[in-house]
């Protein structure tokens, strides 16, 4: 291995391990001296109409992951039935992000579930690789948008200059657009290096980035409506302040972000009381990540004990029928 490969494959590891260095240490700040009565008592105050709607959101986020993988199921014409294509997203999406590497842990969760009804594991892969498209292309647009309408605000609570904020805006901009423009008019695989890829259709492309901003801004929107009203900026400048702790967090490659993504938020919202920030990332998460994972978990185990077992006791019983039949013939 070339010392420029090697390089390529430590770069990852040591920005991870500064990253979390650096959450850790700023973690530390956030708690220092922090008094849990002051966070239960923020936690009591919340109103529950907004717990109410934050969950709803959360059932909008999921519902619409699972019909965009009930969707490419038909685009990559597998055996796939949109019940199993249903439960593969509300299996793989919440536990992926809750471990961590959603592509290789929701990956896995779903080359179980399409495994069982043989479907070719390059279709399986296919699979992976739509389903974590919509995510990273609502970050980057929602990221762009944010930047460009709202430069000085973004510029004033990332502490960069103007010019810095809306050039880096214009410049994702233009790559989504050079993305689309390939996708509507390339009908060839695009080569990639020792590999090609193939464009998805533009109808696929519309509903990916429909999935995308609906996935972004559902989790945007849940802890937006938590933020107290005095300290929370514009909403279009907070979806960049999310966007760039969503990434943050991504780069830890710590599970969910943990961490990472929370002291990211702190740094970019000083106003905002320590004990109500807490607060509000403690509901944040228990509405968006742990919920979803103990539902995803009974789901798992219902598919397992109702779903597995009884398919595996019928292909057993069709082999010793023919079996029998072979001996008898």
């Amino acid at each position: 291995m070339t010392p420029a490969a090697r390089l390529r494959q430590l770069l990852p590891i040591v920005v991870a391990i500064a990253i979390i260095a650096l959450a850790g240490r700023q973690l530390m700040r956030l708690l220092h001296g922090l008094k849990f009565a002051d966070v239960l008592r923020d936690l009591h105050e919340l109103p529950p109409s907004d717990l109410a709607l934050g969950a709803l959101l959360v059932v909008v986020l999921y519902s619409a992951l699972a019909t965009y993988e009930a969707l490419i199921a038909r685009a990559v014409t597998g055996p796939v039935s949109n019940r199993r294509a249903v439960v593969g997203a509300l299996l793989a999406a919440p536990l992926g992000h809750f471990i961590g590497w959603g592509a290789v842990s929701g990956g896995a969760i779903r080359y179980r579930l399409y495994a069982a009804v043989h479907m070719r594991p390059l279709d399986i892969g296919k699979m992976v690789l739509l389903a974590s498209m919509p995510y990273p292309v609502g970050l980057g647009l929602l990221l762009g948008v944010s930047l460009v309408l709202q430069t000085e605000a973004a510029a004033a609570l990332l502490h960069v200059p103007p010019d810095l904020a809306r050039s880096t805006g214009l410049v994702l901009l233009a790559l989504h657009a050079v993305w689309i423009t390939l996708v509507l008019t390339r009908r060839k695989p695009l080569p990639l290096g020792r590999f090609s890829l193939t464009l998805p259709t533009p109808p696929l492309t519309a509903v990916q980035y429909l999935i995308g901003i609906i996935e972004v801004t559902c989790g945007a929107s849940i802890l937006y409506l938590l933020l107290p009203a005095a300290a929370a900026p514009s909403f279009l400048a907070f979806i960049g302040i999310y966007v760039l702790s969503i990434l943050f967090g991504l780069a830890s490659m710590l599970p969910a972000g943990l961490g990472a993504f929370d002291v990211m938020i702190a740094t970019l919202l000083p106003q905002l009381p320590r004990h109500e920030l807490v607060a509000v990332l403690l509901v944040y998460r228990l509405l968006l990540e742990l919920v979803p994972v103990a539902v995803a978990i009974l789901l798992f185990a219902a598919y397992e004990i109702w779903w597995t077992r009884p398919a595996q006791r019928l292909r057993r019983a069709a082999l010793e029928r023919a079996a029998r039949a072979a001996r008898d013939a």
